[in-house]
């Protein structure tokens, strides 16, 4: 109880408004003082925050928001360049092919041209030498003709001779 005097002369010393052992915060008494701090400290802090960290806070989120925005952008604008040089790459690549095919068709038809002149050729050539083995044929068989007129005259001498000879025996 000693230890309680001492508290007694000085919670009486400061006004004695509270009971003694009250938690302050939870006093009745001293509610309405509170309200009024608390009200002086909210507005102080709603004056703060709204004039000084929220518009920092505000800043922040427009500088992110534009950031954003720009890279959307800039993302837009390299995606519409990557599809204008894919296109202008297809492109060429089809002027490209188009131009292979040409050529190819082009040699194609330089070799099938070369191709028949070399077949005219090769046609005269045969039909000379045919023209020429024709021509051989015909003065050997005239040959050939020609003895056999004297050739068959021998032949029938031959037979004769033989058929008319007397018979050994």
């Amino acid at each position: 109880m000693a230890a309680e005097a001492p508290h007694g002369a000085e919670a009486a010393a400061h006004g004695g408004e509270h009971a003694a052992g009250a938690f302050p915060p939870f006093d009745v008494s001293l509610f309405p003082h509170q309200l009024i701090w608390f009200s002086i400290a909210f507005i102080a802090l709603y004056i703060l925050m709204s004039r000084v960290a929220l518009p920092r806070v505000a800043e922040v989120v427009d500088t992110r928001a534009a950031k954003v925005r720009a890279d959307l952008d800039a993302a837009a604008a390299e995606s519409a360049a990557a599809e204008s040089a894919r296109v202008n790459a297809e492109r060429a690549t089809a002027q490209a092919r188009s131009g292979a095919r040409k050529i190819v068709d082009d040699m194609r038809a330089e070799m099938a041209a070369g191709l028949a002149v070399d077949r005219a050729k090769a046609e005269e050539e045969v039909a000379k030498r045919a023209e020429a083995a024709a021509a051989r044929i015909d003065a050997a068989r005239g040959e050939a003709m020609a003895g056999v007129g004297s050739m068959s005259a021998e032949l029938a001498r031959d037979i004769v001779a033989k058929l008319t000879a007397p018979a050994k025996g």
